[in-house]
């Protein structure tokens, strides 16, 4: 094989290598022209071109011979490759980010990230998150360690309202306190024995109003066989709970006369419960142990004469509203309610909603939407949502028809991820928020109708729930904050602030 028949194999070869690769088929070229010793075995010349080519034994020992391979072992930088003009199969390497951006009519194909698909409004408040938490927390921390236990029409909740007040004031709104009323059922056990303790009662839901004065009469379970023959006429009934649902008792005792029902609970303590529909009689509960002392009582033969007294209570509460004007119409409304059960702190219910509500006010006071803000922290939540329910039957239709979206922040603050309920046109962006953000949260396909979004929705207006995922303390002295997760006040906080960024372009707003 000539020198001329190796070169032209080794370009076959090296044809399908990177262009980097045809600076080494330079320096094969030179290397097979400077294989011979003299003109009589160099290339043919013009004087001798029809001479037969020499056929070369071995290689010359003054240049080394350089065996042919797939790729170099160093690979030529861009500038040698991109001096050759041979074409290759293989595709050249792609340009880096800074050539394609020096060279004109190359772009360089870079992927989004997230904080490129944010809008800057929303930048700047997932960036804020830490600070975010921060003040959600500490308001928070005001209303369960420093005001406590908020029970509705207590000292203490009216204590809270007149927190909540002069925090938003500080924040420059003009709030205004909402005071309302709804009658509680009462219930009272009294004993003809002067000397003996009235004992404690529970009223049973549904029960009928009423003052009864009678003998006791013991009808066990209150099964048909238990009623005595001769009925219970002007008498009051004395019950063991079991077997029979409670509004079946009452209902029978009634039947025989009774003018009133006592029950008294087959377990330690006392009892809440219903009589599933609206009674005729006044029912109340007892603990086992005063349910027992009568009944041995009445064992034992003595006629026991007890008073039943069953009647509404005026409780007197009160929400707080604060609005923050917009450029057009429409109303959003942010709510929250800040009253406790008895003996809790409420921490996550709903310190945890109330703290992320300030937050939010915090955060956009001074700020002009396209439509006005209403902050309200409801009273009586806990009661039977009667705040929000007052709040709403205060309203008009007109004024009904401005609200555009009720956001709902209600036990935020525990568990490892939030939930999210409501019409979906709103929950879709908030979802897809948190997707974005990294931030743990599930749609839930039911909407919890034990919070006060229920009473908005009851009048057709849309709303947004948003709750933490472990509920398995609220309603309990357990609701402390040990058990409260800060990042859900965060995330929670900063979500509700980016919703009200975009709701007004949101397909469905204002339908």
């Amino acid at each position: 094989m000539t020198h001329i028949q190796k070169d032209i194999g080794l370009r076959a070869r090296q044809s399908r290598l990177a262009v980097a690769v045809s600076a080494l088929l330079a320096l094969l070229l030179l290397a097979g022209v400077a294989c011979s010793s003299g003109p009589s075995e160099s290339a043919p010349t013009a004087a001798d071109a029809s001479a037969p080519a020499v056929l070369l034994t071995r290689p010359p020992t003054s240049v080394p011979t350089l065996a042919p391979t797939e790729a170099p072992t160093e690979p030529p930088t861009v500038a040698a490759a991109a001096a050759t003009a041979i074409p290759t199969d293989t595709p050249a390497p792609p340009p880096t980010v800074a050539a394609a951006t020096a060279t004109p009519g190359i772009r360089p194909e870079t992927t989004p990230t997230d904080g490129q698909r944010r809008s800057p409004e929303s930048a700047a408040i997932f960036d804020d998150l830490p600070l975010l938490e921060e003040r959600a927390f500490s308001y928070l921390s005001e209303l369960a360690e420093d005001v406590g236990v908020r029970t509705s029409g207590t000292d203490l909740e009216h204590a809270a309202a007149q927190y909540l007040v002069g925090r938003l004031e500080e924040l420059g709104y003009s709030p205004e306190v909402q005071e309302f009323s709804w009658g509680s059922p009462t219930g009272a056990l009294e004993l003809a024995d002067p000397d003996t303790a009235a004992p404690d009662v529970n009223i049973l839901t549904g029960t009928a109003d009423g003052h009864a004065t009678g003998p006791l009469a013991l009808v066990g379970l209150a099964r048909p066989e238990d009623i005595p023959a001769e009925g219970l006429e002007g008498k009051i009934a004395l019950i063991e709970r079991g077997e029979i649902r409670f509004g079946d008792k009452v209902a029978r005792v009634h039947d025989a006369g009774a003018v009133a029902a006592i029950i008294y609970n087959n377990l330690e303590g006392n009892f809440r419960g219903s009589l599933g529909g609206r009674g005729r009689i006044p029912a109340i509960s007892l603990s086992q142990m005063d349910g027992l002392e009568l009944r041995e009582s009445l064992i034992a033969g003595e006629t026991v004469e007890v008073t039943v007294v069953v009647q509404d209570t005026a409780v007197q509460s009160q929400n707080v509203i604060a609005e923050l004007p917009g450029t057009g119409d429409g109303v959003i409304v942010i709510g929250a309610h800040y009253d406790t059960v008895p003996d809790s702190v409420g921490a996550s219910d709903n310190s945890s909603g109330a703290g992320a509500l300030l937050a939010v006010a915090e955060r956009l006071a001074g700020r002009a939407f396209p439509f006005s803000l209403r902050f309200v922290a409801f009273g009586s939540e806990e009661t039977g949502l009667h705040g929000s329910r007052h709040y709403v039957e205060s309203l008009s239709g007109e004024e009904l028809a401005e609200i555009h979206l009720m956001i709902n922040l209600d036990s935020i603050g525990s568990g490892d991820g939030l939930m999210v309920s409501g019409d979906r046109w709103a929950v879709r962006h908030v979802e897809e928020t948190a997707a974005r953000e990294g931030i743990p949260l599930e749609v839930s396909g039911t909407s919890l109708l034990g919070s006060d979004h229920a009473n908005f929705r009851n009048a057709w207006v849309p709303t947004v729930f948003l709750w933490g995922n472990d509920l398995s303390r609220i309603n309990s002295p357990a609701d402390t904050m040990e058990h409260i997760n800060r990042d859900l006040l965060g995330h929670a906080t900063a979500l509700t602030l980016d919703l009200l960024e975009s709701v007004d372009a949101l397909p469905g707003y204002g339908q």
